[in-house]
């Protein structure tokens, strides 16, 4: 558990607490498994709560939701593309795509410097030619918006090279 109190100047500060102290006292024999990169990140991720306040999540949530879905009904218009809408998503969906996405993803990062979405074909039978589409409040509409256009027609693009 993360805790906020105040270090001995007064000032805001995180802290674990309730936490096993066996790894650091009995080491090499400790029988729990929380480990420093487990800590940092939970640490980490108080930090980002606790900085963007309540407002901010809400916000930043809101922001992935209507990306999400812009980019989504984007996807969906494209020939040989399609993006089942009917079922609630938050910032990630699926995509059926006209050709492999292994290839695509191999043309997105060579002419584009795009990395595609995830191969659910790989882990899961019966869904190739689908990848996952992840989009966050980080994504900007310019760059949902060259994906769509990567995408649109991956033939015509073939001999050139942007970067984005």
């Amino acid at each position: 558990m993360v805790g906020e109190t105040v270090d001995k100047h007064g000032r805001r500060a995180f802290v674990m607490t309730l936490r096993p102290r066996e790894q650091d006292i009995r080491r090499e024999k400790a029988t729990s498994n929380i480990c420093t990169n487990q800590g940092l990140m939970a640490l980490a991720a108080c930090v980002y709560m606790s900085a963007m306040g309540k407002h901010g999540l809400r916000r930043a949530a809101e922001l992935c939701y209507h990306k999400a879905h812009y980019a989504a009904a984007q996807i969906d218009a494209l020939d040989g593309y399609s993006v089942d809408q009917s079922k609630p998503f938050f910032k990630e969906f699926v995509v059926t795509c006209p050709r492999p996405v292994a290839e695509l993803n191999d043309y997105l990062l060579e002419h584009w410097g795009i990395i595609g979405g995830y191969d659910l074909g790989q882990d899961y039978p019966g869904r190739e030619n689908q990848m996952l589409i992840a989009v966050t409040e980080m994504n900007t509409k310019d760059e949902i918006d060259t994906l769509v256009e990567a995408l649109r027609d991956p033939d015509a693009h073939a001999g050139h090279t942007h970067t984005h």
